[in-house]
């Protein structure tokens, strides 16, 4: 019995880990919406196949779990260096490149698997013939918004970036 609850509470310390990122990590927020539209874009108006689909959810996780990476480098890096240090910026700057690069690629990869100017127009078609899917789109886009940009500040909410 002891074995499962140190499971459990191992499940419930990552998604602590995750739910930290998503409140106080904006880059977080942006990478769950912009995966979100691609993975409805995907599973609504295109015919992947599974091997396509695999390869879009394992981009999509990359990206997201680089970010929760680069979170836990920058969060102790604060904690280990409180004032300026070139190699605790070094160490930042090369985490949030990380990111950068899973990013770029992730685009170039949807791109690949997405890039269709026929299959664009019929999505587009969709859209204007049908006005509640429209107007859903436009709802969730304002909210997509609102989740992205009214996060959580680590510095206002008493997670200080030089915490000790």
């Amino acid at each position: 019995m002891n074995r499962s609850r140190s499971l459990i509470k191992s499940f419930v310390h990552a998604f602590r880990g995750i739910a930290f990122c998503v409140m106080y990590e904006r880059n977080m927020r942006i990478h769950i919406v912009v995966t979100v539209y691609v993975m409805l874009t995907a599973l609504y108006f295109y015919e992947l196949t599974r091997t396509e689909l695999i390869l879009l959810i394992l981009t999509c996780v990359s990206v997201m779990s680089l970010e929760i990476i680069n979170t836990a480098i920058e969060v102790l890096t604060d904690k280990a260096s409180p004032e300026y240090s070139a190699l605790a910026r070094a160490a930042k700057d090369a985490a949030a490149g990380a990111v950068l690069l899973s990013s770029i690629a992730a685009v170039v990869i949807g791109v690949i698997l997405l890039w269709d100017l026929e299959r664009l127009m019929q999505i587009i078609g969709f859209f204007s013939e049908n006005l509640f899917a429209l107007f859903t789109l436009l709802v969730s886009l304002v909210l997509a918004y609102i989740f992205v940009f009214n996060g959580k500040e680590r510095r206002k909410r008493g997670i200080k970036r030089n915490d000790k």
